[in-house]
């Protein structure tokens, strides 16, 4: 006749499978509540006030029309106002005095 020896079960921590159960729980709703629920509290989390600054003058359309007028004035003015450079040396500086 043989001999049959059992293993005896260890019993199992229901406590410590139910708390693991209750913060994966918790886990998973926060994340929930944060990226889909709210998203809006992350990037009030991450964007500094600089940031927010960058966001408001990036939206800013600029009048180009004025800045192209500005510019035609300026350079009307300068051909307005023709520079005479005085001659320095002889036209022909190998030529004998």
């Amino acid at each position: 006749m043989a001999i049959m020896i059992e293993q005896e079960n260890k019993p199992k921590n229901w406590v410590l499978i139910g708390g693991v159960g209750i913060f994966v729980i918790i886990l998973f709703v926060s994340a929930y509540y944060l990226f889909f629920k709210n998203p809006q509290v992350i990037e009030e989390l991450t964007v500094s006030p600089d940031q927010k600054q960058v966001e408001v003058l990036s939206q800013i359309k600029p009048d180009y029309t004025k800045l192209v007028e500005q510019l035609n004035k300026f350079y009307k003015k300068g051909e307005e106002q023709k520079i005479n450079t005085p001659q320095l040396g002889r036209q022909n500086p190998f030529q004998q005095l």
